[in-house]
């Protein structure tokens, strides 16, 4: 994906990432996610953290539900974003099984507003959605800059990390100012640890 005009326009980048991964059936999504959760588990910052925020994905993202059942047998402690009308940055919650998810803005699952919370500095390591992913950390995400706000006040030494199909794994992504880059991209074929 070169640096077209058309490719500088980040909805029509977006709009043809979307149709992209969103043309994969369900057992080339689950198959490509099966070798993003093995090569996530395999790092160490994904292994040693003691809290880890995941989202919970759609049918079309890395699925998720694998890496939180690993993640809950290691007692690790899980968290889940809550997206808040009129709030940029996500709010963090406690989510001990699969089932303790409501209906969320955008049409996504997300912890009750009853979870318990969590600080954004207890968390060791965030498990990013995005649309797409450069193997230098650039994301592009849904477009409502949640993640962004969210990861630009994680804990200094907290891992952000993209996880991506392979059709979301590109070698160009236009970046704003605001744009926050991700520590590791996760994607079938391939792992790209960027901070030491």
């Amino acid at each position: 994906m070169g640096n077209s005009s058309e490719g500088r326009d980040k909805a029509a980048l977006r709009r043809q990432l979307e149709d992209r991964r969103r043309a994969l059936t369900p057992a080339q999504v689950a198959q490509e996610g099966g070798e993003v959760h093995r090569r996530l588990a395999a790092l160490a910052f994904f292994s040693q953290a003691r809290t880890l925020a995941l989202f919970e994905s759609q049918a079309f993202e890395v699925p998720t539900r694998a890496l939180f059942e690993e993640a809950r047998a290691r007692g690790v402690r899980c968290v889940y974003p809550r997206l808040v009308k009129g709030e940029k940055v996500l709010r963090f919650h406690v989510v001990a099984q699969s089932s303790d998810f409501v209906a969320g803005p955008l049409g996504l699952l997300q912890p009750s507003p009853q979870a318990p919370g969590v600080a954004l500095e207890d968390i060791d390591c965030f498990v990013v959605p995005g649309v797409g992913f450069t193997r230098d950390g650039a994301r592009l995400g849904r477009g409502g800059g949640y993640y962004d706000a969210t990861l630009a006040r994680k804990r200094k030494d907290a891992w952000a990390v993209g996880v991506a199909l392979a059709c979301g794994l590109v070698d160009w992504l236009p970046v704003e100012p605001w744009d926050v880059r991700v520590d590791a991209v996760v994607a079938p074929g391939g792992g790209f640890v960027l901070k030491a």
